[in-house]
């Protein structure tokens, strides 16, 4: 393999060679042929690095099979099996519009081939009079990491708000996350965050934990080891790259909000985020709030198109998500953390929503 490979990807190559009884070897960093080369093929994760492309096209040029999970390099011609990456931009953009933002944006530190297939599928999908930030890094113009934290608040504080960012990956969402905590803007509420990867040490270690698109990586890995399986055997590789659809969201709490602009539903809503755990309705979050229940409702129907118990419902279906991803709590106690007053309620609330019983969607979307 060429430079380190995600665990996700080398899990996905590694079941596929258990289950076809391959001597699967590991080598990071490979910068140049070694002395003697006995493996009858590679699937490697292609970088921009002269040293690596060099190498991987003069054992090319020997007859070793080879298959890309990247798509950095699209210069150099060889199978590939990547992430569909304007899928996971389009993907993104569905996310947010189901959560009624009406201003959206794009953030990265960098540039490359990866990064303009991610933005074009975003921004292709972005109607244009809700886009506000388009590609804009001007690393090279800045000398310190002050100055360029200085401009992204710059940036964000004059943005309309609530605003809604895609960042290339989860860094560039932890990046984000700081220069909003600096600037004192509120997440998810003023700036919702989603992120590409999904990596669970870092969505799960932030101030606010990132939502993020799973790049279903470990189905990318298995699918490339069938593809040099054939390409060993005599195959032919594909014109096009092969593209991975991604997984899914796995939602948390940097982009789980609804936008709103009325501060009266905003402020509903806050209540009912505080308040999953407890039993309460319409009229209580009225008084909280110093309305009545009949004010209450008409605004939430002007803003979202919703009633108020229909919210209160899908933010108990989203933490019961949240609980059953992140954690293994029993049914009990995700039913009583997301204010369901029995796994049976749960399980029937879950069901109409989903269409799967809540064991069920954990043992389908759940990671290990």
């Amino acid at each position: 393999m060429v430079r380190p490979m995600s665990a996700e990807r080398v899990g996905g190559i590694a079941r596929y060679a258990r289950e076809h009884g391959w001597n699967l070897v590991i080598q990071d960093r490979f910068g140049v042929i070694p002395l003697s080369w006995e493996n009858d093929g590679m699937v490697v994760t292609l970088r921009d690095d002269p040293a690596l492309v060099g190498s991987l096209r003069r054992l090319m040029a020997l007859g070793v099979p080879a298959v890309d999970l990247t798509i950095d390099r699209p210069d150099v011609a060889m199978p590939r099996v990547i992430s569909d990456h304007e899928g996971i931009g389009r993907l993104a953009a569905a996310h947010f519009a189901e959560r009624n933002y009406a201003h959206l944006a794009w953030f990265s530190t960098g540039w490359g081939n990866v990064h303009a297939l991610r933005y074009r599928g975003f921004s292709s999908a972005v109607p244009a009079e809700r886009w506000v930030l388009s590609r804009e890094i001007p690393t090279a113009s800045l000398g310190s990491s002050a100055a360029y934290l200085e401009w992204i608040g710059e940036k964000l504080r004059a943005a309309p708000k609530p605003l809604a960012v895609l960042t290339y990956d989860e860094a560039d969402a932890a990046t984000l996350l700081y220069a909003t905590g600096r600037f004192g803007l509120a997440v998810p509420e003023e700036v919702a965050i989603l992120s590409i990867g999904d990596n669970r040490l870092v969505c799960e270690s932030q101030p606010v934990p990132l939502s993020s698109i799973d790049q279903n990586l470990d189905r990318a890995g298995y699918e490339a080891a069938a593809l040099l399986d054939g390409l060993m055997s005599g195959g032919r590789g594909p014109k096009s790259p092969i593209l991975v659809p991604p997984a899914g969201i796995t939602l948390r709490r940097s982009s789980d909000a609804v936008a709103v602009s009325d501060p009266l539903v905003r402020a509903a809503l806050g209540y009912i985020a505080d308040h999953l755990s407890t039993s309460f309705g319409v009229a209580q979050i009225a008084r909280a709030l110093g309305t009545t229940a009949n004010v209450l409702h008409n605004r939430f129907m002007a803003e979202l198109g919703h009633p108020v118990g229909a919210e209160i419902s899908r933010q108990r279906i989203a933490m019961a998500k949240r609980l059953l991803l992140e954690t293994g709590m029993p049914a009990q106690d995700v039913a009583n953390a997301a204010g369901f007053c029995s796994p049976s309620h749960l399980s029937n609330a879950f069901r109409a929503a989903t269409g799967l019983a809540p064991r069920a969607w954990r043992l389908k979307y759940g990671k290990a």
